[in-house]
Parts: structure tokens; sequence; C-alpha cells
């Protein structure tokens, strides 16, 4: 892509008005978001204080996308997209109003409940939200439009923590909970303001499926398999996600140098504020030095996992919450990189019919991960009497691993390039609901 083509991003949000309600919405839900982690994590210490507990609280909000994608992704192909998130937001504005009951360690149970139906509504806004981009952006203008919500992410990030571990330390855990969920309703009106081009509202009408569920998820998978590049991006965000015990790791590494409850809660809000603070620069500067074409996103997330790699080692070794922030900020930052620039190069290669089930294929297995790196996270320090400093470590070096699979597809795909084939046709596949072939790498 020619970066000179490209708007800027207050151009596209000025420009772009049914892109830019999306973002208010992308704005105000991923502020509440972080309010509610904020509160939740510091009720779950207070009630019981231990990394299995933290833990469990990170699976709850994280395995439930793995078994509801695949409904997800279809449903997000077959319908109307603006519909399904609008749904999910009153949803969740119903639901998070239920941690209001949760009052003490007999409550847990209730708390993980909400937690799951949570992320689950979730799992269907999520994939809705990344399948719509393209119908409410020109194509030369998608990388711009994924880095703008990957950096609004981490604004919000960095704002919505540290704004909950006030909220929480001033005012207390059930303010944050509330204005969590008024900010559901107000995402959903902003969507609801949504109008789509009108040829990009009759395009996605033509080209959803007329076939049934189940044949409608066969044809996902059966597109994934047939498109090596996008199937590899789809699970770039996984590997990314091996690092993700960092989320329960931080509340620990707050739990551990702080006694009361107000100041971990703003430990915790600083050190996720760092997370932030990092993950918004990293797409943005790498797009404006290097710029937007194919290869400068793919030489980026190679190079990001190995400097993730040593941001996570870094952390390993801080022993002060300063240093801590700022070893997190190095990580997320590079980790921004990967996780915005797949999801660009997906929106660029990806056949639009199949954004819906390739992007909750994408997140199912994010978040399998996810889970099971915060679970082995609590694990490792509850049971294996590992410190948070230790686990870190090991983090660090499981970040190598995607970063090693990510150079040697690309060489795989450069040799196969050089010699006259195409890798996206190793086994065509003709979906049945559409005569048009599918797009190749």
């Amino acid at each position: 892509m020619d970066s000179k083509r490209s708007t800027g991003y207050v151009h596209l949000l000025k420009t772009n008005r049914p892109f830019r309600h999306l973002w208010y919405g992308q704005v105000v839900s991923e502020l509440g978001d972080w309010l509610n982690s904020i509160a939740i994590y510091t009720l779950v210490l207070k009630l019981s204080g231990t990394g299995t507990a933290v833990a469990s609280v990170m699976m709850a909000k994280l395995l439930p996308i793995f078994f509801v994608s695949p409904l997800a992704g279809v449903l997000v192909d077959r319908m109307d997209r603006k519909t399904i998130m609008i749904t999910s937001d009153v949803l969740r504005f119903v639901v998070v109003l239920g941690f209001l009951l949760v009052d003490d360690v007999g409550d847990l149970w209730l708390l993980y409940t909400l937690a799951v139906v949570e992320i689950a509504l979730a799992g269907f806004f999520e994939p809705a939200r990344s399948a719509i981009i393209p119908s409410l952006t020109p194509r030369e203008d998608l990388v711009i439009a994924n880095a703008l919500s990957g950096s609004t992410w981490s604004v919000m990030l960095a704002v919505g923590a540290a704004l909950g571990g006030a909220l929480v330390s001033w005012f207390g855990i059930k303010a944050a909970f509330v204005i969590d969920a008024f900010t559901f309703l107000l995402s959903a009106w902003f969507i609801a303001r949504i109008d789509y081009p009108k040829e990009a509202l009759e395009k996605e009408i033509a080209q959803r499926p007329n076939t049934s569920g189940f044949q409608t998820l066969v044809d996902g998978m059966r597109y994934l398999i047939s498109q090596p590049m996008i199937l590899v991006l789809a699970l770039m965000k996984s590997g990314l996600a091996l690092a993700g015990g960092v989320m329960t790791i931080i509340p620990l590494y707050a739990n551990k140098m702080f006694a009361s409850a107000s100041a971990i809660s703003m430990a915790i809000g600083v050190m996720y504020s760092a997370r932030g603070l990092g993950a918004a620069l990293g797409p943005i500067l790498v797009k404006k030095v290097f710029g937007d074409s194919t290869r400068v996103l793919q030489m980026a997330i190679l190079c990001s996992f190995f400097l993730g790699a040593l941001s996570y080692f870094l952390f390993a070794q801080s022993h002060s919450l300063w240093w801590a922030c700022l070893s997190i900020a190095l990580a997320t930052f590079f980790g921004s990189i990967i996780w915005v620039f797949s999801s660009a190069l997906i929106h660029l290669e990806a056949d639009s019919r199949f954004l819906g089930r390739v992007f909750s294929t994408e997140m199912a297995l994010l978040t399998l991960v996810m889970g099971l790196s915060n679970w082995s996270a609590g694990f490792a320090i509850d049971t294996l009497t590992l410190t948070a400093n230790e686990t870190a470590l090991w983090m660090a070096g499981l970040f190598l691993i995607p970063g090693i699979l990510w150079g040697g597809f690309l060489l795989f795909v450069n040799a196969r390039s050089k010699q006259g084939e195409r890798v996206g046709s190793v086994c065509p596949v003709e979906p049945s609901d559409s005569k048009i072939p599918p797009t190749s790498v």
C-alpha cells in the first residue's frame, strides 16, 4: 500500500462518519472494560488474595470466547453486524450490574459466573466489530483504521486502568461497576447511529451465506486451510497470548509490594496504564518511520516478537514498581505492533465474506492460549512456588517461539514465490455459499 494515499487519523475520523461512530463506541466501551477489570482484581484480592483466585478470574474472562466463537463467527457472517454489536452491549449492561451483588468470599461463584457471561457476549461483539471495518473504510485506509483501533485500545487501557485504580481507591469497587455498565449503553447508542455506505451494505447482504449454519462453519474452516498466509496471521495473536500470564502477574506483583487495598488498586492501575501507554505508540511510530507496505508490516511483526521477549526478560529482573512499569510498557509497545499489523494484513488479504469466521477463529485461539497462560502463571506461583519474577522469565522464553516460527514461515513463502508458486493455492476451495472463488495469497 502506498503510504501517501493513506489519510491521517484525525482526517479519517472527520470524513468517515460511520467509522467515527464505531470508534466512539469502542472508546467508551473499552474505558468501562478497564474500570471493570481493576475493580474485579481488587475485589478478588480483597476476598481471597491467592494467585489461583486471580488466575481463575482471568480464565473466566477469557475461555468462554473459545466456546462461543464458532457460533459467533457464523452469526457475524450471516446477520447484520451492527445488530449483533448493539445486542451484545445491551445485554452486557445488565450483566455488569450483577457484580454489585458480590459482597463476600461466598459470592465468588457469582463473580465468576457473571464474568463468564460478560466475556461470552464480548465474543460476539469483537468479531463483528473487526469484520465491519472494511465495510465502513476504503481499502487504502485499512491500515490506519486498524492502527487507530489498536491505539485506542491502548490509550483506553492507560486511561481506564489509571482511572479505575483511582476510582476504586477513592469511591469504592461498586462505583466502577456502575460506570462500566452505563458505558455499554452509550456504546450501543453510538453503534446504532452507524449508517452503512449503500454499496457496502448491498455487498455485505449479497455475500451472506445461504447455506446451513453448520455448512457455513465448515466453509470457513476450509477457507482458512486453503489460505496458509491468512491462517498463520489468524494464529499470530495466539503467539502474542503466550505472555498473557502477565495479566495475572501484575495484580500479584502489586499485592506483594503493598499491603492496603487502596495502594494495591493504585499500583495495579499504574502498571496497566504503563501497558496502555507503550501499546499506543508502537504501530503509529513504525508506520510513520517505515511506512505501511505489506513487507514492512510482516517484518515489524517478526522483530517485535524478539524485542518483546527481551522486554519480558527485563520485567523478570525488575524489583521496583517503576522498573516494572518501564519493562511492561516496552513489552506492550512491541505486542501492539503484532496485534495491529496482523489484523491489518488479514483485512488486506482475506475475502470479506469470511471475515467474521476468520476473526472469531482468531479470538477463540487467542483466548484459549491467554487463559492457559494466566492459569499457568497462577499455578506456577501458588503450586510450584515460583516468584512473579521467575514466572515472567519463563514467559520471556516462550515469547521467542512464535517469532522463530513466523520467521521460518516468511522464508518459506519467499522461497515458494521465487519458484513462481502461489502459496495460497496449496489447496483451493470453492465455498458452497458463493460462486466467487476465494482470494489467494
